[in-house]
């Protein structure tokens, strides 16, 4: 069955509130209702939702939309208006995830020259993890070997982020949330023994 939600602070378990600039604002696609199509695939019932839009609409939803434009040569400021924008947009869990993936992923490879976005880089991680956790589905698809799961750059961007600030056994906690996504076990496994290291050193 497929899920979609008016705005990613409605889905249960997601601590979030918009920034004030965007709170409330009448933005293009926000009143989107998806149709529900039902279709028989290889004997399974399987459902699509068709999003109307200008043109007859389409697969994507406003927020799925809002994940996959050209943010090369946009400002960091317009990039981060536009991830808060696709936030209040009705879409799947899916669409939520790679719209803040896409814009901490951005966010990170644009560190050196502007460092003061960390802060709001390591916050959009910690949101597509609470989704993760939350909505797991957003981030999984079938194999040959059963269910499996994306890899989801939040993990290691956050364990970067707190290893560089010797942040350590933050940096320990998100490689235990990850292990539960089959990602993660070797860096885990390695900010086990540093610690153990700087702790035995500390009793010296």
């Amino acid at each position: 069955m497929v899920i979609w939600f008016r705005r990613f602070g409605e889905i249960p378990g997601i601590t979030y509130e918009s920034p004030a600039d965007v709170r409330g604002r009448k933005l293009p696609g926000r009143d989107a209702v998806p149709e529900i199509h039902v279709f028989e695939l290889e004997g399974k019932r399987r459902e699509t939702l068709w999003w109307p839009a200008r043109g007859g609409g389409g697969s994507a939803s406003p927020a799925h939309e809002r994940a996959f434009g050209d943010f090369g040569e946009v400002t960091t400021p317009a990039l981060l208006k536009n991830c808060h924008e696709g936030l209040e947009l009705p879409g799947e869990p899916s669409d939520y995830h790679f719209l803040i993936q896409g814009s901490a992923n951005a966010l990170w490879a644009r560190r050196r020259e502007e460092p003061q976005f960390l802060a709001d880089m390591e916050r959009l991680c910690q949101l597509d993890i609470q989704l993760i956790e939350a909505v797991p589905g957003a981030v999984q698809y079938e194999s040959g070997k059963g269910t499996s799961f994306y890899s989801v750059a939040a993990f290691s961007l956050l364990i970067n982020l707190y290893e560089r600030e010797g942040s350590l056994r933050e940096a320990l906690d998100v490689a235990e949330r990850a292990s539960r996504y089959g990602q993660g076990d070797d860096v885990r496994d390695q900010l086990v023994e540093r610690i153990a290291m700087v702790e035995s050193e500390h009793h010296q």
